[in-house]
């Protein structure tokens, strides 16, 4: 045997060197023919989707009638795009538009397409036909149970898309184990996060009592990461639920001096003073303004722009000269607030004039702005 190795071996090489050459061959025309595929495909859906826009404009501005563009679609590309013009659409469209677009996604071959979709084993396919369901404004309700179960998926789209179905067509209980899957599923973002609670804020009743008592029933129960209590804490405050002062003051006493969460800390600290709760500058000006943490520093100077007390000026005077940029930037912003206070006029030793200057500038700049 390895006498006739020895004796073919030249042979033996050229035969692997050919099949591999052969098998390189393959290879390559294979991806080049599939990025060829890929690309005919892209352009495509892209002609669609630019003659789609125009149509679904043209209709929603009254324009185009409803039996002409209902013409206009015939495949199931055609029923894909048009779901993702209206997502886009949406959020810019009120009163007669709106009305309009919903009613185009009302159409029976679309409602069949995304019904479709939703029994298949595509996690994808299912988050359309989630979305889907949650532009309509009625489904059936013997979809939801298993579309509840879709918000624990580990695929943080249909997650998603399945927990914003259930903010709009479920109970309060519904609602709540969807947000609490969604607030421990790592894989779901904060933008995903901010879009649920937005259209929870939306589908609140009018006093808001009973959606602000689930979020501070999520932050109570400690049972989410510090980054994910820190946004439902922020977003109380964004969807003005003043209702929670109270509580979130609570949260705040009970923080602890020597091990809190930064980011919590800094959440609090952010909405409580948008509350006006004046109850916690003692404990800004004798504990967090000397904190180890940039960010709570930061909202802490931030903090004092809110209620201008004539105490929190020595110290935000301090701030100016902190070692981190936006600490210095929102002191210096919040001070400016005060009447009797001109900046230009300060005399902050340890600090360059042409540092001084840039941040004046960027103070000035702030304003103009409006952030």
């Amino acid at each position: 045997m390895i006498d006739y190795l020895n004796t073919h071996a030249e042979q033996i090489a050229l035969i692997v060197v050919t099949f591999l050459a052969i098998f390189s061959f393959i290879v390559f025309v294979g991806a080049i023919y599939s990025r060829w595929i890929l690309n005919l495909k892209e352009k495509k859906e892209k002609k669609i989707r630019e003659r789609l826009s125009t149509l679904v404009i043209q209709y929603v501005s009254g324009d185009l009638s409803f039996e002409n563009l209902k013409g206009e679609l015939s495949t199931d590309t055609d029923y894909s795009i048009l779901m993702q013009i209206s997502n886009q659409l949406e959020k810019n469209l009120e009163g007669e538009e709106e009305i309009r677009l919903k009613r185009l996604l009302n159409l029976p071959p679309i409602r069949i397409f995304f019904v479709g979709r939703f029994e298949t084993n595509d996690p994808l396919e299912r988050a359309k036909a989630c979305l889907y369901f949650s532009r309509q404004n009625k489904m059936k309700k013997s979809k939801l149970p298993k579309i509840m179960s879709y918000t624990a998926s580990e695929y943080p789209m249909l997650a998603y898309s399945s927990c914003m179905a259930i903010i709009v067509h479920g109970s309060t209980r519904q609602k709540r184990e969807a947000i609490h899957n969604l607030l421990i599923n790592e894989g779901v973002s904060d933008q995903a996060l901010n879009d649920i609670f937005k259209e929870f804020q939306i589908q609140s009743s009018e006093d808001g009592e009973v959606e602000a008592q689930l979020l501070m029933g999520f932050i109570a129960q400690k049972a989410y990461s510090d980054k994910r209590t820190a946004l439902v804490i922020r977003t109380l405050g964004e969807l003005n639920f003043y209702q929670s002062a109270d509580f979130l003051l609570n949260e705040f006493k009970n923080l602890s001096e020597d091990d809190y969460s930064p980011v919590i800390a800094k959440a609090l600290i952010e909405v409580l003073a948008q509350f006006g709760m004046g109850e916690i500058l003692e404990d800004l000006h004798k504990l967090y303004t000397n904190s180890e943490h940039r960010e709570v520093r930061e909202s802490t100077a931030k903090a004092f722009g809110f209620f201008l007390d004539p105490v929190s000026k020595p110290i935000l005077k301090w701030l100016m000269l902190d070692r981190d940029f936006y600490v210095r930037f929102y002191a210096a912003k919040s001070l400016s607030n005060y009447p009797d206070v001109q900046l230009s006029e300060l005399d902050l030793p340890g600090m360059e004039s042409d540092e001084y200057s840039e941040l004046l500038g960027e103070i000035e700049t702030s304003k103009e702005l409006e952030y």
